[in-house]
């Protein structure tokens, strides 16, 4: 089969075809998944606006929810799950998109390691709580590297995240090789780095989690609307935020949360397929440990998929095509019982990324509250968590 780019997440039928994780849903978590209009927006103040119902929005809301805050997430989609989560390889990696050992230890991405391998680990606990939509399994991870510069930047990487108190560990090819029972290819690998605490994600059900506990705590969450503007107005006696909508109304929110992901504001294309292959569910995920270029392979759910390589510009499409076979190739080498096997499905995702990118949150305006959640990137799921609790909780404290 010829490997189909991504269209317009904005037209449901063709993006929920495509896009694998929207396959045999069950219909609770389709329902959480579907967002209704505005029709339930007060017209009077609310507490807390946050714009965007992606992972950072809603752990923004439910953590401003937490504190006692009135909080309406605004989504212009009719469901959570067409941003940057909805499309992304379901990894469940913690840290950010530059190794640890090329940060310094003052800086703020460092910090972001530890307290993402801590929300990897919570998630991983919600996940085995019984009735718990989310689907999240700890798998371990294996990082390959090919040649001397790539072991060598490896074992950098295994002291640097030692010291930072995770857990890593070199390994020899043979470990790899009896860890994935002979089935992974490791005839030109020279080492690897083992990571223990990392796993796979059914990133829709994620979503779904989040969205179920944030309406239950009270937050309303409405979808087809967007948000054309917001502005802060300060006066001797009041400071809010004024929204402005699509359709021309308007609402007053005295504090506010820009959630809105790395797919608004785009400058590369990343890519990402998927084979059907029966592995078993401990099988770890890999990747090879060529910077810049590397593609990550996410094994479960009866499919291998695949993601990365080098990123594309952002709105090209007539490139997919030859980009998804360069995803393919790397697959068959790396497990050669696909060899003659294609995809199912193949799809991109405009991403606002950059080598340096580090996950922040912006203060906004000069007196109310308001902070914007950005530089998520490509590996954004679990900083974005991160980020959203302490933008709600910023936000109520001010």
């Amino acid at each position: 089969m010829q490997p189909q780019s991504s269209t317009n997440p904005s037209s449901p039928p063709t993006y929920q075809n495509i896009i694998p994780w929207w396959h045999d849903l069950p219909p609770a978590m389709i329902s959480e998944l579907a967002l209704p209009d505005a029709t339930s927006i007060p017209s009077h103040s609310v507490d807390v606006v946050v714009i965007g119902a992606g992972v950072a929005g809603l752990s923004a809301a439910l953590s401003a929810r937490t504190a006692g805050a009135q909080v309406i997430v605004l989504e212009k989609e009719a469901w959570s799950g067409y941003g940057a989560t909805g499309r992304n390889a379901g990894i469940l990696s913690a840290g950010i998109n530059m190794s640890l050992s090329d940060l310094p230890l003052e800086s703020p991405g460092y910090a972001l390691w530890s307290e993402t391998n801590q929300t990897l680990l919570s998630l991983i606990e919600d996940a085995a709580q019984p009735g718990s939509l989310l689907h999240a399994h700890l798998t371990g991870a294996i990082s390959l590297a090919e040649s001397k510069n790539a072991a060598r930047l490896l074992a950098r990487e295994a002291q640097a995240r030692v010291a930072a108190g995770l857990n890593a560990d070199l390994w020899t090819p043979e470990q790899v090789s009896s860890l994935t029972e002979g089935r992974l290819n490791t005839t030109s690998v020279l080492s690897a780095l083992w990571l223990p605490d990392e796993g796979r994600i059914q990133p829709l059900t994620l979503l779904a989690h989040l969205a179920r506990q944030a309406r239950r705590s009270g937050v309303i969450i409405a979808g087809n609307t967007q948000v054309t503007g917001y502005q802060e107005v300060n006066s001797d006696q009041q400071h809010y935020w004024k929204i402005t909508l699509a359709n021309g109304s308007t609402l007053k929110t005295q504090a506010l949360i820009d959630a809105v992901g790395p797919t608004t504001q785009p400058n590369a294309r990343i890519y990402a397929l998927a084979f059907a292959a029966d592995l078993p569910d401990t099988f770890p995920l890999f990747w090879d440990a060529s910077p810049y270029t590397y593609a990550d392979f996410r094994p479960g759910n009866g499919r291998l998929g695949v993601s990365g390589g080098r990123y594309g510009k952002a709105g090209i499409t007539r490139h997919d095509t030859r980009y998804h076979q360069h995803l393919a190739d790397a697959a068959r080498r790396w497990l050669p019982e696909l060899l003659h096997a294609q995809p199912y499905a193949a799809w991109a995702v405009d991403l606002q990324v950059t080598a340096d990118m580090v996950p922040t949150l912006r203060s906004l305006g000069d007196v109310a509250p308001g902070f914007s959640i950005e530089g998520l990137g490509a590996l954004g799921v679990l900083p974005g968590i991160v980020l959203g609790r302490r933008a709600g909780a910023l936000t109520t404290r001010t």
